[in-house]
């Protein structure tokens, strides 16, 4: 065999196999920064904007640009922590005719599916379950990652009746207004 036909040969061997060897880009795990972290949402009472967050909730991600089809985001936030820095609402958002923490203490979003809008802008498609009433929404959102460190930032509208959240005389939306914005704004650690 004459040397070009042998380093031919060779190298359709070991190509391919370089090929079936060669790691498949894997989606990164992320741990929140709970402290830097916040899920914060806004609403209307009575013709007047107020705003709340909830204070514990916790988040799995598994999240790579590079393999978008392999990322995945599950977020449980405990309804209970809510605060609106007013004590009475706050205790009306838990009650029953609201988020009846009692019966469902928490909610919980989960995605479906990643894509890329834009450099460093993505839509995440999820089920958000609220009172176990599951819907689908989607929720653009901002990355920037440096290193081992990510920020997301994005916002959601949402109607509140669309879940159950108020009940009785609170399912009338003249009162308590249907749109509820929810913003999200996380820090993240490779």
């Amino acid at each position: 065999m004459t040397s070009l036909f042998k380093n031919i040969l060779r190298a359709s061997v070991i190509v391919p196999a370089i090929a079936i060897c060669a790691p498949a880009f894997a989606a990164d795990t992320w741990q929140v920064k709970a402290d830097d972290s916040d899920i914060k949402f806004a609403g209307t009472q009575l013709g007047a904007d107020f705003e709340g967050a909830f204070d514990k909730f916790t988040a799995e991600i598994v999240f790579s640009p590079d393999d978008l089809a392999g990322s995945k985001v599950s977020v449980l936030i405990d309804i209970a922590s809510v605060d609106t820095e007013n004590a009475d609402r706050d205790s009306q958002i838990i009650s029953a005719d609201w988020f009846d923490v009692a019966q469902w203490p928490t909610a919980k979003f989960e995605t479906k599916s990643f894509r890329e809008v834009g450099p460093g802008q993505y839509e995440a498609l999820a089920d958000l379950t609220i009172r176990d009433v599951t819907k689908e929404v989607a929720l653009p959102f901002k990355l920037e990652i440096e290193g081992n460190e990510a920020d997301a930032e994005g916002t959601l509208v949402i109607k509140r009746t669309d879940f159950g959240v108020g009940q009785g005389q609170w399912s009338d939306t003249s009162q308590v207004g249907d749109e509820v914005t929810i913003r999200i704004d996380i820090d993240a650690t490779r």
